[in-house]
């Protein structure tokens, strides 16, 4: 059994700081179906108008710089109020746009007449909607429409040259660099990336400076937790961990690794030279170049095909192609 060091047991992650750095799930209904009357101030469709009346628009954006997120107040065709927000890049453009509603919400709560809060997100719409959603803050604007009446959310196309959507794209893209710093809890998702891109890293780290698996380490430097899409003919091939004298006789099953032409039998032998697999044979490469033809057998359909034929043959007509131990 292999002997683990400590720091193999103890992985050294990236520094997550507190639990409290990131975002609880809330559970059960917070407000009884009979009261969750939010339909008659929420509304897909899409009449909006340029008319100068005062309004209020929300948008988020998201770079790798980090993310932004704004809502603007318009009245005479002109931003009569204003607040760009700045997020860490942790968080995505559904929490940038949500925080954006809210905050437009509680600057509309002050105005005590109708007012419209415009969103291009449909997203958040659907989930402030919801009565069963379990994000904190989708929650806190729920209860917040339901003790104003007043305030209702719109939704209006994005990009179609809408002034207030316009200028409130305008503001969340600066807001990634210039906004006010604003702090959210890192979202689980984010938190999920972070134990994902670090054990990567770990494993990474092991495949490069391992002992073991050097020929599939040249065809797959980089490890990935998605499948390579090989099959068994494939891995035996490519591993050489196969009906191959050369492989046998690393576990002293036979006294030697010669193929019953004479010549070592491993798999860029049967590929290449053999007699008994002439069939099936492929173009002999150059030292230099041996490596980027296997690659390229294995990204080809028909390369591909000949090399699963070729390895079946092997396994069906073993006894052919080993050499006799006697």
């Amino acid at each position: 059994m292999p002997e683990f060091l400590e720091q193999d047991l103890h992985p050294t992650f990236s520094p997550f700081t507190s639990p409290t750095d990131y975002e609880n799930k809330s559970s059960g209904i917070h407000i009884h179906p009979h009261n969750f009357l939010l339909h008659n101030q929420i509304s897909f469709a899409e009449n909006h108008r340029d008319s100068g009346a005062k309004a209020v628009y929300t948008d988020g954006s998201k770079k790798d710089e980090g993310t932004g997120t704004a809502y603007c107040i318009l009245e005479n065709y002109g931003i009569i109020a204003s607040w760009p927000g700045k997020l860490d890049h942790s968080n995505s453009v559904f929490k940038a746009e949500i925080l954006a509603i809210k905050m437009a919400i509680e600057a509309a709560s002050s105005l005590h007449r109708p007012i419209k809060i415009w969103t291009d997100n449909l997203s958040n719409l659907m989930a402030i909607l919801n009565p069963k959603s379990h994000h904190s803050m989708v929650r806190e604007i729920q209860t917040f429409l339901l003790s104003h009446k007043h305030i209702h959310l719109r939704w209006l196309k994005t990009h179609v040259g809408y002034l207030g959507n316009e200028c409130a794209d305008q503001l969340a893209k600066e807001a990634i660099t210039k906004g006010d710093p604003f702090f959210l809890p890192k979202p689980l998702s984010y938190l999920k990336y972070e134990i994902r891109s670090a054990v990567l890293s770990i494993w990474q780290d092991n495949w490069e400076n391992g002992d073991t698996g050097r020929s599939t380490h040249d065809i797959v430097p980089r490890v990935s937790n998605k499948p390579v899409g090989w099959n068994r003919e494939e891995l035996m091939f490519v591993t050489g961990h196969g009906p191959f004298p050369s492989y046998l006789r690393r576990f002293n099953l036979r006294t030697n690794d010669n193929c019953s032409c004479g010549e070592k039998g491993d798999p860029m032998h049967y590929a290449t030279k053999c007699r008994f697999t002439l069939s099936w044979h492929f173009q002999t490469p150059t030292v230099s170049l041996k490596l980027q033809r296997l690659k390229n057998i294995l990204t080809n359909n028909l390369s591909r095909t000949r090399l699963r034929l070729l390895m079946r043959f092997i396994c069906d007509e073993n006894i052919l192609i080993l050499e006799d131990n006697n």
